[in-house]
């Protein structure tokens, strides 16, 4: 129980903005990150959905608390993930061959398409967040559920996708994992589905549907583009993805 404990604090310090104390990698400890990754959703869920219900006591306008809704994202994950869209919207806009767009990605410093991937990211869920926030069938505690679905299937892209390079955050979090890591990851899956059947009658299925579509094109994507995946693309994936729920909440 303490190194689960441990790679509970490894997993909150590294993806919330939680200041945490620092904690020892050891093997041992990284073969529960992934499977303890979803609970690092659930808490990023709980803290937007927290904000939405704290509305009710606002004098907001609709825009406002779409703004705050979308930056509460930004700073429950540290601004983890979009780091990551932006480092592989630098990659992949570049037109340069795979070994040069994992070069590009390793740089720290962000360029043009990156920036670009920024604001168009934020501005879009500021857009969903404004045309939601007036629904008050099923879509708030939707908002529990879009940070948990892709923090799940990031773990399961992680266990599956093939590995750009033979280092990186990708591969330490993958160490130790194995076909049990899988199966609880399924179960969470199943769990997490099942609470969005019964929270909102059925209605919101539709974003674990879309977003097991999507993370299927998106392996096609990253294989053709990069050649596997790497952290920065991983978390590029949660950014889309949570934008890609938020859109199906919007047009569904």
């Amino acid at each position: 129980m303490r190194e689960i404990f441990y790679s509970l604090i490894i997993v909150f310090s590294f993806f919330t903005f939680l200041p945490l104390p620092m904690v020892e990698w050891t093997e041992r400890r990284k073969k529960y990150l992934l499977v303890l990754m979803p609970l690092a959703g659930l808490f990023i869920g709980a803290g937007g959905y927290l904000l939405f219900r704290l509305f009710a006591f606002s004098t907001l306008s609709v825009s406002g608390k779409a703004i705050l809704l979308t930056l509460s994202y930004l700073v429950l994950t540290g601004g983890l993930h979009m780091d990551g869209l932006m480092d592989m919207a630098d990659a992949y806009f570049s037109r340069a061959g795979r070994e040069k767009r994992l070069e590009i990605m390793k740089d720290s410093r962000t360029g043009a398409f990156g920036v670009m991937a920024f604001g168009a990211v934020i501005l879009l869920k500021i857009a969903c967040f404004t045309e939601l926030i007036g629904k008050t069938m099923g879509f708030p505690v939707l908002l529990l559920f879009i940070p948990l679905l892709s923090r799940i299937v990031q773990a399961f892209i992680l266990c599956s996708f093939p590995y750009a390079k033979a280092d990186g955050l990708a591969v330490t979090f993958k160490a130790g994992a194995g076909k049990k890591t899988v199966w609880i990851l399924a179960v969470d899956l199943a769990f997490t589905v099942g609470a969005i059947y019964g929270l909102t009658g059925g209605t919101g299925l539709y974003l674990p549907g879309g977003l097991l579509l999507f993370s299927f094109f998106y392996y096609f994507w990253v294989r053709k583009n990069f050649g596997g995946i790497t952290g920065d693309i991983a978390g590029g994936f949660v950014e889309l993805a949570e934008l890609l729920m938020l859109a199906l909440c919007v047009f569904i």
